[in-house]
């Protein structure tokens, strides 16, 4: 695709209205911290029309600032076009809320496609901290340690670690809730959403930085975008516990899945030079899971920093399609191009902390993320 049809596809729209809307709501939501909105007990979620959701907030995470905070979430994901992103409003968005609730429901819990992150780093949180799942058209692709059995797991076993998403050096996160994730930044498009969360705090004295951010292409694309900075050179890992019909294709080294009602494409596009493979490992994991087995996911050396995309495509059961994954990296940001039936979108993911446009093969965005979805031109009749 070339930079034209890239810009001319590329999806950043300028409301001055909706700006003023924006940035309004903020004011209105900023005087709201003081005042007393939800009682110990209650049970929140956003609503579809504001995209992201959160759900099983935990008693310690129901204070005043969790409606504020969650649902400056859901606003700006919701439908704003990318200059509007949280970023500016950050200030207001910490006051407001250390974001400890369980989890982040992506693009939302009516959609038919989900990404579920569970962002609670409490010990007896509901699910493992850091860990996600994905649901779609009524199957459960990929799975969650959750419930009562995570509780007994976790009080038993001589190790927790085959139950974690990364690890580090071969250990997982370090529990607690004051260690849970906290919002970033978030941005959208006419056709995307995207949010961004720092677990850092979870990795303390390991790693310098650890960032995960989420990125939707509707109506089936997710982009996990995970960057690592750690003080010393580090072995990283990625984890997932897949169903048993998960298949390790021998050639592209990716992961695929074909169930009744859905399928599932798992990729981590990578240079030449870093070639990142999935293989099969075994794990005490499979026991608490069962009907499951585990991917794994590693760099080929020890390193100090890490941009790692993971792609996953989902699609309805019973039909075929064909799918391409690259890598692309510049000075100022690192994405895919990434083609669903032959038809090419690019994903883009700025690195740097500049607060000016970044570029990727000729493609130019600003805010945090930048996405062009080709769509091929009808001719007039």
């Amino acid at each position: 695709m070339t930079s034209k049809s890239l810009s001319e596809n590329s999806h950043f729209g300028r409301s001055s209205r909706r700006k003023e809307a924006h940035i309004s709501w903020f004011s209105w939501a900023c005087t709201l911290k003081s005042q007393s909105l939800l009682t110990p007990a209650a049970t929140f979620q956003t609503g579809s029309k504001f995209g992201a959701t959160a759900i099983q907030a935990s008693p310690d995470s129901m204070k005043r600032r969790l409606l504020l905070g969650m649902s400056i979430i859901g606003l700006v994901v919701g439908g704003y076009p990318a200059e509007t992103a949280v970023t500016p409003h950050l200030e207001c968005a910490r006051a407001a809320l250390p974001s400890r609730n369980d989890a982040l429901i992506f693009p939302d819990s009516t959609n038919a496609v989900q990404f579920r992150l569970y962002t609670n780093a409490a010990p007896e949180a509901s699910h493992r901290f850091n860990t996600f799942e994905i649901v779609a058209y009524g199957e459960h692709l990929l799975s969650s340690p959750a419930g009562a059995g995570l509780q007994r797991w976790l009080t038993t076993s001589p190790t927790t670690a085959s139950l974690d998403n990364i690890l580090i050096n071969g250990a997982g996160p370090q529990l607690a809730l004051t260690n849970s994730m906290t919002i970033l930044e978030a941005a959208s498009g006419p056709d995307w959403r995207y949010v961004a969360y720092d677990a850092s705090q979870a990795y303390h004295g390991i790693l310098e930085k650890f960032h995960r951010g989420i990125l939707f292409v509707q109506p089936d694309l997710f982009v996990l975008y995970d960057q690592v900075v750690a003080k010393e050179p580090v072995e990283l890992k990625m984890q997932l516990q897949l169903p048993a019909a998960t298949r390790l294709d021998p050639i592209w080294r990716d992961l695929r899945l074909e169930l009744p009602h859905a399928g599932l494409r798992i990729n981590s596009p990578a240079s030449r030079h870093a070639l990142r493979a999935w293989e099969a490992v075994e794990s005490t994991a499979d026991s608490f899971l069962p009907g499951t087995r585990t991917l794994q996911l590693r760099p080929t050396n020890r390193l100090t920093q890490l941009n790692l995309l993971t792609v996953f495509v989902v699609y309805p059961g019973g039909t075929k399609k064909d799918f391409a994954f690259k890598l692309l990296e510049s000075h100022s940001a690192v994405g895919a191009r990434i083609h669903r039936e032959a038809l090419p979108t690019l994903v883009a993911f700025k690195t740097g902390a500049s607060t000016g446009s970044s570029s990727l093969t000729g493609f130019e965005f600003t805010g945090p993320v930048g996405v062009s979805v080709f769509r091929p031109t009808r001719k007039a009749p």
